[in-house]
Order: structure tokens, then C-alpha cells, then sequence
């Protein structure tokens, strides 16, 4: 699945490379034929592209706001007053203006076309085909931040997240994104923000139509991924059995809360990925 590629596309590659190393960012643009990309979304719509607002948001010509759908790039209120963010955003916006170019983008949409605010959602491709997103996350510019409605694509996103953070690339060297460990007992410190924490769980169980997932016997203080009802829906249609995770190391992502201790609120199965033992 590409996007047609015209006859400046060496131009713009090596003008990402002068770009690059002006910066310092060392950024190469992933390219499409070297990354899996999301199947079933929407036939590609055109729009161009009046201004990078910041790592993951685009202003178009039309005056809609466009939110990269699937990703979280960094920004300077995650860590306030500290100037290693700050530059982490400035190079995320930079890394997405280097791949945005001068040319239109295509659209490729999932099942949400807007979010909360009313920006539009979108898996995003510049006109030499390269996936937004993905280049985003494989250079380390930006994490994976999904939701129920538009799924397409998180997996291959969560692979190239996997590849980044392995290499300690960009957002990865920072600790406001380190992964967290679920048995920290301070863990509730982060409560209120999006966080990724990685753990052995005691026991998953579904109890009245609710799916719970611990990792230690002391339910009331320990980390706790809730699963309502849809997103049980979205876990057996995806044929995976949350009960299965009973005494096996996962990693899990999402909005961390305090209620009877750290807890999670589980959408969509792309929030909880087994890990290999």
C-alpha cells in the first residue's frame, strides 16, 4: 500500500539529510518498503499541509487541525521547566516538518475521523510515500497512543515503538518516558498521566462481564487493568483471552489513575502486548 512516488523524491531525501545534519537530529525518514504498513483504512485523500504546530499536529490548507491518529509526540508540559523536553518537541516538530516537505499528504482514515476536540484523525503519508507515524516512532520522535476507534496500524506501530526504545533512541533517553515496573510501590506517583509499565501478572480473571488484570495478591494497593464490557468485545473478536495472562510478563499502556490503588482503564487489546519470557 504506497502512495505514488514523484521524480523529486531523491531531492527531498537529501534535503532531509542537510536537514538532519544542520540539526544534529541524525533523522533519516523510515521508508514505507522498509516498514509494514496499516491495512484497511480509507482510500487516500489529498490535503495540504500550511503549518507544523507541533510533533503529532498539522494545520491544512482547508483550516482543519489534523491529529496524527496513533502516536503522542512530546511536549514541553510533560515535563515542565525542563529543557531536555523541550528539545525533544522541537525536534519532533522539525523531524515531522523534514517529512511533511512542500508537497500534499495523503489521508488514510480508521473508523474515528475526529477526536474529542474535533481534529481530524488520520495514519498520514508525504508524497515520496512515507508513513508519518512510522517515521515518527522508528526515530524515536514520538510513542504509541492509541484508542478503540482507530486500531489499524497500532500493532506495526508498537514493533517500530519496540525498535526505538531498544536502541535508546530520541523520547526513549528521557525519564518521563521510561517504562515503569508495576510492582513500584510509588507507582501511583504518576498517577494522572499516560504511562508504560511492564510486569508479571498474579492473576486475570473476567468477574461479572468486568475482565481484571493484577499483579499481586493485594488487590486494593497493587497496579489493576480494568476491562469493561466493549473493549472484553474487542478482546475476544481479537481472539485473546485475557484469562490467559495469568502468571505471564506483559507490557500495558494507557492513562494511569488511583482507585483502591494505580489503575488502568483498558480499551483495546493494542494496550496490552504479552512479552516473550
Amino acid at each position: 500500500m504506497r502512495v505514488d512516488k514523484p521524480s523529486y523524491t531523491s531531492r527531498r531525501g537529501l534535503l532531509n539529510l542537510i536537514i538532519g545534519g544542520i540539526l544534529g537530529l541524525n533523522f533519516r525518514p523510515a521508508r514505507a518498503e522498509n516498514i509494514a504498513l496499516p491495512e484497511g483504512l480509507s482510500p487516500p485523500e489529498n490535503a495540504t499541509v500550511t503549518a507544523v504546530i507541533d510533533g503529532d499536529t498539522l494545520q491544512l490548507s482547508d483550516g482543519a487541525i489534523l491529529r496524527l491518529a496513533g502516536i503522542e509526540a512530546p511536549k514541553p508540559d510533560l515535563a515542565p521547566g525542563d529543557a531536555a523536553m523541550v528539545q525533544l518537541a522541537e525536534d519532533a516538530k522539525t523531524a515531522l516538518t523534514a517529512l511533511v516537505g512542500a508537497q500534499p499528504i495523503a489521508l488514510r482514515m480508521d473508523a474515528g475521523k475526529r477526536d474529542r476536540y474535533g481534529r481530524r484523525l488520520a495514519q498520514a503519508f508525504n508524497a515520496a510515500g512515507d508513513w508519518l507515524q512510522g517515521a515518527l516512532v522508528l526515530a524515536g520522535h514520538a510513542r504509541v497512543r492509541g484508542d478503540g476507534r482507530n486500531r489499524l496500524g497500532l500493532r506495526n506501530l508498537l514493533q517500530l515503538e519496540a525498535r526505538a526504545r531498544n536502541g535508546a533512541q530520541g523520547i526513549w533517553r528521557h525519564p518521563a518516558f521510561a517504562v515503569r515496573r508495576a510492582g513500584d510501590p510509588e507507582l501511583g506517583r504518576f498517577a494522572g498521566s499516560f504511562q508504560i509499565i511492564e510486569g508479571q501478572v498474579f492473576a486475570a480473571a473476567v468477574v461479572d462481564g468486568i475482565g481484571y488484570i493484577n499483579f499481586s495478591p493485594d488487590r486494593a494497593t497493587d497496579l489493576t487493568l480494568v476491562l469493561k464490557k466493549p473493549a472484553l468485545d474487542l478482546f475476544y473478536r481479537a481472539m485473546f483471552d485475557v484469562t490467559s495472562l495469568t502468571s505471564k510478563p506483559i507490557r500495558c499502556r494507557g492513562w494511569l489513575d488511583l482507585f483502591d490503588g494505580p489503575r488502568i482503564d483498558i480499551s483495546h487489546p493494542e494496550q496490552i502486548e504479552p512479552l516473550e519470557t
